[in-house]
Formats: C-alpha cells, structure tokens, sequence
C-alpha cells in the first residue's frame, strides 16, 4: 500500500482546488435557473408540468445539498493540506492508501474507517 507524502502536496492542492471552484460554480448555478423561470408567467397550469417542475426542483435541492457537503469536505481537505495532516484517517491516523487519495481527494478516512462511518446508523426515534 503506498501512501501520501508530502511531496505530492502541490497535486492534491491543484486538484482540490479544481474541485473545489467546480462545486462553488454548481453550487450558483440552480438558484440562478430558477430565478429566470420564476419572471415567467402562464394562465393555464397543467398539473403533470406543475408536478414534473415540483421534481425537478426536488431533484436539484439534492443535487444542492450533496455538492454543498462535498464543497465542505475539499475546503477541509486543504484545510488538512496546509497543517500537514493531508493523507492521515482522521480516526485512526493511518496513511490513507494513495489509490484512495487519487480516486477521492476529500477523503478523510481510510476504507476501514469510511467502511464503519458508513454502517454506524443512529437509532430511529420511538414514539
């Protein structure tokens, strides 16, 4: 398993930052193709137009919202870059294998560690 090291900084920082100004322009982009079909006005409402627009917004609000945590888990990432901590699992503090690194920038965990935050679910709330 080969890991991150510090001479691989100014590769991840390109990359993240790439990535970071992609998710940031994603991120402007639905609020603005709203507002111009917002200016728009009809006198007839169909109801499957009415409810193909209901999910199509639905859809963007979770597009919004994944690319609104994955923005915040790059800016961490740099975060990481800049102290020197970039590459550690930030629960057990391996080094995380370089294949990983390459494949998801804004990783945080190994695959041992994502693997458990990915099953650990919270107990659903008794009435």
């Amino acid at each position: 398993m080969d890991g991150y090291n510090n001479s691989q900084s100014d590769h991840f920082r390109k990359v993240l930052e790439c990535r970071v100004a992609e998710l940031r322009a994603a991120l402007r982009e639905p609020g603005e193709l709203h507002e111009s079909a917002q200016g728009e006005t009809r006198e007839v409402v169909d109801f499957k137009d009415l409810a193909g627009e209901q999910e199509l917004a639905s859809l963007q609000n979770v597009k919004a919202e994944h690319a609104a945590e994955e923005l915040s888990m790059a800016l961490a990432a740099l975060r990481r870059l800049a102290d020197g901590s970039y590459g550690q699992c930030l629960d057990c503090s391996v080094p995380i294998d370089l294949r990983r690194l390459e494949a998801m920038p804004a990783t945080s965990y190994c695959i041992v560690c994502q693997s458990i935050h990915e099953h650990v679910r919270p107990a659903p709330a008794r009435h």
